[in-house]
């Protein structure tokens, strides 16, 4: 971990320039200022010059701002979200997104972005939940010849049904020009952990086979990638939020873009560029839908197939615990409780009690092998010039008492995935997003109370009351299990160095992730002694020892005799 610190790769300051679609051939972009011959001619040329005009369509979720400008989205504003300033969030703006269709006639780029459309559209629209609303855009070459953009709004989701329609324009919508939908948009920075939201954001895209795939977040310089394969979606995805377009059909093919940006308003620069199929070319008609919203499992998953992807929740095991436990049980209790604190309080206790069976075979075994630690030394110390055969020896003792050494393991290693499903939940649970508890601000990033005037390696700048309050939990409950359990030796020592090496880790982890491990320390302590109070342990001596009883009548253990005699029987031959 030190050795990364020190020598990884530092961002460039620069800012980011995205080149045009390449097509394999040289094209000129369609300007006023542009002195070629064919631009004068062109019918597009007029359509360079216009009155800019905004229409806001507002639903109970979204603010949107379109423009004649480009006949496209300008401004996206989600109203149950605030920012990193308390503002109302502001997902794209015209400085930090535009979009629209590229499309190359004779050696000329045409891009409807700069061109003006035309709309008998009202300036604003307020949609109640039942009611929808249509905002029709039309760029008129000729009366026989004009292209519309249609964008249908409903009054209560995060959807924007997008459609294109060319009429009279096949010299422009064919094969060989390659109509091609490109989108710039800059991330801009939302969440007051600027670290954590640029190290979260990338860009995601799912084909048509239901592959799904993303550009490496933490990468420190350009990321492309060339997609020769229909793509399905492809959704910007930031930390909490994510701006997405959707294909009907699909888009043939596609050229993703994604640079990181040191900026106090900006994460990271994307460019998409998505050639239109063939099917959509030929029929001069393409549906989409854009999603501008929070990524909210439940809200996700309904979008379409494959998009609840957006919200990273681990590898499979883990992906699974996360969807089927953990997201479901947080939001059934945020149902009924709205203080996220004692959200995560309660969580604890149900994983608890639901893990109670385990926790209590853990602990009988520990209470076994404590018993029989004293003649497991012996056997150590007698056959400590011959490992094969005090392995034996082991066993053999082990199965003389009906135990499975790795019984007291198992029961820990089942508990593995719903450790780290956490470690996936918390740093993306919007739900967590600005929620304030005690101390704390804001449960998704860490809780600051105190600033240091030095940058500590890995550790930060800040200390982190609910990470320190998590390590002393973590030492309590250690302190605990060592005087319970067989452990000594460097394995003693190294279960008190590991608090520590958490503390360093989890300083900048979201505060609700440590508070939930900081109670979760807490109960297993408790429920440690619980167990410890109703079990007896004299009893569980006096079954060993029964046991043992048993077996000695009935003489030397077979298993034992089978692998006393294949030693000696190799040993013979070695001889």
């Amino acid at each position: 971990m030190v050795y990364f610190y020190i020598f990884k790769p530092k961002l460039n300051p620069q800012s980011v320039v995205v080149s045009p679609p390449t097509t394999g051939q040289t094209v000129a972009p369609l300007d006023l200022t542009h002195g070629s011959s064919s631009v004068v001619v062109s019918p597009f040329a007029a359509l360079l010059q216009g009155e800019e005009k905004y229409i806001t369509v507002e639903n109970a979720l979204l603010k949107v701002v379109l423009s004649t400008k480009g006949g496209a989205i300008k401004r996206v504003i989600l109203k149950k979200y605030k920012d990193k300033h308390g503002e109302p969030l502001c997902l794209l703006d015209e400085q930090s997104s535009n979009m629209g269709l590229s499309l190359l006639h004779q050696n000329l780029l045409i891009e409807t972005k700069a061109l003006y459309f035309e709309t008998e559209a009202k300036s604003a629209y307020i949609l109640k939940e039942t009611q929808a609303a249509k905002i029709v855009f039309r760029l008129v070459l000729n009366p026989s010849q004009y292209l519309e953009h249609v964008f249908v709004f409903s009054g209560n989701g995060y959807q924007i049904n997008y459609d294109w329609h060319a009429v009279g324009m096949e010299a422009y919508f064919n094969k060989t020009a390659q109509p091609v939908f490109c989108w710039n948009i800059d991330m801009k920075s939302l969440e007051a952990d600027y670290k954590a939201d640029a190290s979260r954001s990338t860009v995601h895209y799912y084909l048509l086979d239901q592959t799904f795939d993303k550009l490496k977040e933490s990468s420190t310089e350009v990321e492309k990638k060339k997609i020769a394969a229909p793509i399905k979606w492809v959704g910007i995805k930031q930390r909490f939020f994510t701006s997405a377009i959707i294909a009907d059909d699909a888009f043939a093919a596609g050229d993703l873009s994604m640079e990181p940006v040191i900026s106090s308003d900006v994460t990271k620069s994307v460019h998409l560029s998505l050639p239109l199929s063939v099917k959509d070319q030929a029929a001069g008609h393409g549906k989409f839908i854009f999603f501008f919203g929070p990524n909210d499992y439940k809200i996700l998953k309904k979008v379409t197939k494959g998009f609840e992807q957006n919200l990273p929740l681990g590898w499979p095991v883990v992906k699974w615990v996360n969807q089927g436990v953990i997201i479901p049980l947080f939001s059934f209790l945020e149902k009924y409780i709205s203080n996220y604190g004692l959200v995560i309080f309660l969580l604890v206790i149900i994983i608890k009690l639901l893990l109670m069976p385990l926790s209590y075979r853990s602990f009988t075994s520990m209470a076994k092998m404590q018993f029989l630690k004293p003649e497991l030394d012996k056997i150590k110390e007698k056959y400590k010039n011959d490992l094969q055969k005090a392995q034996i020896e082991q066993v053999a003792f082990y199965r003389e008492f009906g135990i499975n050494p790795l019984s007291g393991c198992m029961p820990i290693l089942l508990q593995m995935p719903i450790l780290m499903a956490m470690f996936h939940f918390f740093p993306h649970a919007i739900a967590l997003r600005q929620a304030s508890f005690l101390w704390a601000d804001d449960l998704s990033t860490y809780d600051s109370v105190m600033r240091l005037p030095f940058t500590i390696p890995i550790y930060g700048n800040h200390v982190s009351l609910f990470t320190l309050l998590m390590v002393l939990s973590t030492i309590l409950y250690t302190r605990s299990s060592n005087q319970s359990g067989p452990k000594d030796g460097p394995m003693k020592g190294l279960s008190y160095i590991m608090p520590f090496a958490f503390m360093f880790v989890l300083n900048t982890f979201p505060a609700g992730l440590s508070f939930y491990y900081c109670i979760s320390n807490v109960m297993t302590f408790l429920q440690q002694k619980l167990i410890n109070y109703w079990v007896n342990v004299d009893s569980i001596k006096d079954k060993l020892m029964h046991r043992q009883q048993k077996v000695k009548q009935r003489g030397k253990l077979s298993f034992q005799s089978r692998i006393a005699s294949t030693i000696e029987a190799n040993n013979k031959k070695k001889k």
